[in-house]
């Protein structure tokens, strides 16, 4: 439902259209404080929505800056500079933020935890993530430079912080590897009801295979110069990866708004992974 950006007040009149180079676009009035404006998030934009859904689609996809503005290019005929394609994504990087904070109902007692390697600035970083087992959707993820216990503890409350009130966490059981730290981390983040088991091998029937096929996104993670521009994209790679997986994150209001941006349901569909 549309709000005043204002003062955020739901009391609106339709007040007619507006027109301009990007379309026609209803125009509304709030009793409230008496504002005018149309509810169209590219105000203040030059380029067109289809161009901008087109940057950040293969933004996600991991290709470089510089080749997605030479397709925009050869597919709009715009001539646009890598300066505006950073700009884009950081004008629409709070919807993809608040796609990711959503809480996941519906998700199974058992989450699978493991980290991988990455490259910041030709450093080794590292992408810790926690997948559900049924869903297959990312309950949380974080970006670091280190591996250390208190890295394990932010990764674990990441995931807790998108757990829903009604999750029981006496039931909780977290799938991971050998490492040392996991268990401490795992006790002082979700306390003594929470149980980790350590798979044996991947023949194991507990084995984090499920985790592990989620990093074979690295094929299609580009080398990152700083960490912000890490935590960018994967902020946009989770929140489409989660609307695929998650009946839930689509059909929220986010996911909605979000398609009202970047058409991501319909022809050009980003890639399952």
């Amino acid at each position: 439902m549309t709000t005043c950006p204002n003062c955020k007040s739901f009391r609106l009149w339709k007040y007619g259209i507006r027109k301009n180079k990007r379309g026609t676009f209803q125009k509304f009035f709030c009793k409230d404080c008496k504002r005018q404006f149309i509810d169209d998030d590219f105000l203040w934009m030059q380029t067109t929505k289809e161009v901008v859904a087109f940057a950040i689609r293969h933004w996600r996809r991991g290709y470089r800056p510089s080749w997605i503005v030479q397709e925009i290019w050869i597919v709009f005929k715009i001539r646009r500079s890598v300066y505006a394609l950073f700009y884009w994504v950081r004008k629409f990087l709070p919807l993809f933020d608040a796609i990711n904070s959503l809480p996941l109902h519906g998700i199974s007692p058992r989450l699978h935890w493991d980290y991988t390697y990455i490259k910041i600035a030709g450093e080794d970083a590292y992408w810790w993530a926690l997948k559900d087992a049924i869903k297959k959707c990312i309950v949380g993820w974080i970006i670091t430079t280190t591996r250390t216990k208190e890295d394990a503890k932010a990764s674990l409350r990441e995931a807790k912080r998108r757990l829903p009130t009604s999750f029981d966490i006496d039931k909780l059981e977290i799938v991971s590897d050998g490492e040392q730290s996991f268990p401490r981390a795992i006790k002082e983040v979700f306390g003594y009801g929470a149980r980790h088991y350590r798979y044996k091998g991947f023949k194991d029937k507990k084995n984090n295979n499920l985790i592990e096929e989620l990093w074979r996104a690295k094929n299609y993670v580009p080398e990152f110069r700083t960490v912000e521009q890490a935590i960018r994209f994967f902020t946009i790679w989770t929140a489409f990866y989660n609307i695929e997986k998650c009946n839930y994150v689509r059909e929220s209001y986010e996911a909605y708004k979000l398609e009202k941006i970047i058409n991501f349901r319909h022809d050009l569909t980003i890639q399952v992974l």
